[in-house]
């Protein structure tokens, strides 16, 4: 995919289109709910041991990104609950207290996995990209693909962090190490999501510039699928083979580029949004033009068996994202 200064040299009729689509899709923020719950059920079975206690140590990094500072937390959370996601069920996973100022390895890569959506992103000018978005939490979080327009940076957020990481452990701070490496997890998990890589089909985009019920329903069923994992995770029927499908997927062979590997997991994001998006749309249609979907809904929905397609095409979904996802840690952590 082409980077942002490709996307800022667009001709003049494909720039103007992008500067309507992107100023239409200004307000929203969007990522995967149950970053949490699903990190920890795929470090936990990795084959590395990640009970060892690490020792907290204070952030003494000099960044070449910003963040909105009031939100870029430095100090450790871990056993303080208000942290997680409101649509968990606030006991999985587990979240113990730090001990003589330690904790595992594996909950320092669960709990902040979760940490680049409580607002580091959010308000602030990254780039001269931002003054047509106007939204750089997705900016940062996204790399969208709508015909021949490419924009967006979440390749490259995934890739800062993983170096950020690297200068952590070079230098043998083991819990900046890990607290870095989860924030990359969290960029690649995002764009295993097809609706981070499209908004809608380009002819649905340029409706919705004009008709509000689809301007709604793209917007709708961006959220619905985002809340899609936590609900098969902690409250759908099939919550336990998630879990247990997660714990026992075995690690893909990955390309040894990280610049690759990103590439890769974007385009197979891509290449799922026509069957999500079709799904989403037949199942959900009616709902997604006035609100985002509820857990009751998903439970009433899956109940009358109208989630079974969806469910067959997210299960696939999780099935690469957690093998591309262990095959990464475990080439990283084995460095």
């Amino acid at each position: 995919m082409r980077g942002l200064k490709n996307a800022m040299v667009l001709p003049k009729r494909r720039k103007i289109l992008f500067v309507i689509i992107a100023l239409f899709f200004s307000s929203l923020v969007f990522s995967w709910s149950g970053h949490e719950s699903y990190t920890y059920l795929v470090v936990k079975s990795l084959n590395i041991n990640l009970d060892r206690l690490i020792q907290i140590t204070p952030y003494t990094y000099n960044e070449s990104r910003i963040y909105n500072m009031k939100y870029y937390y430095t100090d450790d959370f871990a056993g303080q609950r208000k942290f997680f996601d409101s649509l968990n069920d606030g006991k999985f996973p587990p979240d113990p207290e730090p001990v003589d100022e330690k904790l595992p390895a594996w909950q320092i890569l669960t709990i902040y996995a979760q940490f680049p959506d409580f607002g580091m992103d959010e308000e602030l000018n990254l780039s001269p990209l931002q003054s047509l978005i106007g939204n750089s939490q997705g900016v940062r979080h996204m790399r969208y693909k709508l015909g021949l327009i490419e924009a967006f940076e979440g390749d490259k957020s995934f890739l800062y962090f993983v170096d950020m990481s690297k200068q952590a452990f070079s230098k043998g701070d083991e819990y900046w190490g890990y607290r870095f490496l989860s924030y990359a997890l969290h960029y690649m998990e995002d764009l295993f999501q097809p609706y981070h890589e499209t908004p809608g089909t380009f002819w649905e985009v340029m409706r919705s510039l004009f008709d509000k019920r689809t301007k709604n329903l793209l917007n709708n069923a961006h959220y619905a699928y985002d809340n899609y994992l936590l609900f098969l995770i902690h409250y759908s029927k099939h919550s336990e083979e998630i879990r247990e499908l997660i714990s026992k997927t075995q690690k893909r062979k990955i390309p040894s580029n990280y610049d690759a590997l990103i590439n890769e997991v974007m385009m197979y994001g891509y290449s799922k949004f026509p069957e999500v998006h079709a799904h989403i749309k037949r199942i959900m249609g009616d709902i997604l033009v006035e609100r985002i979907p509820t857990i009751d809904d998903f439970v009433r929905l899956e109940n009358e068996g109208k989630l079974d397609g969806l469910y067959k095409q997210t299960r696939e979904i999780i099935v690469v994202m957690t093998g591309t996802i262990k095959g990464f840690l475990e080439g990283y952590l084995s460095n």
